[in-house]
């Protein structure tokens, strides 16, 4: 795919684009006509922050994206506002992460308006998470649907990127992690399940990587009641919820980075890792890969399931914006941030090939929730 050349542009400022971009929403969302014309009108002719319409232009002049900043949403939460609305990008040039850039666009815009705060409504899972925005809560709609509601700190200007460091991130979460998991983010629910059906027959020894709260092993443990497993996660408060869950079970937590961590050679039978590694460099999972290659038994199985992205594109931005906030804050190279940078399954395989493993193929995959196995 080709690299699409942008321009983001302002109706109240280019308001020569109005009919153009009112027929282009309307055709995108079904909505009457005459609501996007009032709402451009506004936009255009009244002194007020609200309503703001955005459209992403080509090289060409062709519409390929926009969206909206309005007071309300058709949504009942109207102590929230202002809400970013009819986000769209045409199917055409998907795969380039401009949705992303329309998301940056509407929080920078949105903090020039003097906001702190920008909200959203949708039925997507997992999406907009990985791109800082947090579930709320929900709303409902007149027409007696309901819709999840978002939140984002806006962008202001001489603002630095808000990130948390990765152990922060998790124990500020800790009590409300596995409803999150298994109610937001797409196909976990139905990961964990899987996972615990394709750890193989006969597993008496098992390594799980940042464990958790022991989400996977919830449903290994219905499979395999008195496996033996060695657990390891940065985040003390999380093994704590793991502990109480299994305390009969034959489990030994380790508080720890599992980069740093030895893990011997020859002793499990499967090593597994739920929603973890997609926060770290790809030379720093290959080394970690081939320490698991040797803790495995000569048959032994890795099982990953991951949040993985379905181009090179989407991966390169994704890791080029987390390299960006790295160099703006001064983050140290050692030291783990909350940043989402998955790779695509292709690449994936790759380093499984590169850390030795003799098999590697994806065998399941709902949303970005992406199941694989390596095999020694």
């Amino acid at each position: 795919m080709s690299k699409v050349n942008y321009r983001i542009i302002s109706i109240k400022n280019n308001p020569g684009y109005s009919v153009r971009g009112i027929d282009w929403f309307a055709s995108k969302f079904g909505i009457d006509r005459k609501e996007y014309e009032r709402s451009f009108d506004d936009c255009i002719n009244k002194n007020d922050a609200l309503p703001q319409w955005y459209l992403m232009i080509d090289e060409d002049g062709e519409i390929i994206g926009g969206c909206g900043l309005i007071r309300n949403d058709f949504v009942d939460r109207t102590d929230l506002f202002p809400y970013l609305c009819a986000l769209y990008v045409e199917e055409r040039v998907r795969g380039n992460a401009l949705g992303s850039k329309l998301l940056e666009h509407a929080r920078i815009e949105a903090g020039k308006l003097g906001f702190d705060k920008l909200y959203l409504c949708t039925d997507h899972t997992s999406y907009y998470e990985r791109y800082g925005w947090r579930h709320i809560g929900t709303g409902r709609h007149p027409w007696g649907v309901t819709s999840r509601i978002y939140e984002a700190p806006t962008i202001k200007e001489n603002d630095g990127p808000v990130v948390e460091k990765m152990d922060d991130f998790f124990t500020a979460r800790a009590e409300l992690y596995d409803e999150h998991m298994l109610n937001d983010v797409q196909g976990c629910r139905e990961g964990y399940k899987k996972m615990a059906e394709l750890v193989p027959e006969g597993t008496r020894t098992l390594l799980d990587l940042g464990c958790g709260t022991g989400l996977e092993l919830d449903e290994i443990f219905k499979r395999f009641p008195d496996l033996s497993v060695v657990g390891i996660d940065l985040t003390k408060a999380m093994l704590d919820k793991l502990h109480e869950k299994h305390r009969d079970k034959d489990m030994k937590l380790i508080c720890a980075d599992y980069f740093e961590v030895e893990f011997g050679e020859g002793i499990f039978d499967a090593a597994v890792s739920f929603q973890t590694m997609h926060h770290f460099e790809k030379n720093k999972k290959v080394e970690l890969y081939r320490k698991i290659h040797r803790a495995l038994k000569p048959a032994g199985v890795y099982i990953e399931c991951d949040y993985m992205v379905e181009n090179q594109e989407e991966e390169d931005d994704l890791f080029a914006f987390s390299n960006k906030i790295r160099r703006q804050l001064g983050l140290p190279d050692d030291e783990y941030y909350h940043f989402d940078t998955p790779c695509t399954i292709d690449n994936q395989i790759k380093m499984f090939r590169e850390a030795g493993f003799a098999t590697a193929e994806m065998v399941w995959r709902v949303g970005n929730t992406t199941i694989m196995i390596a095999g020694k």
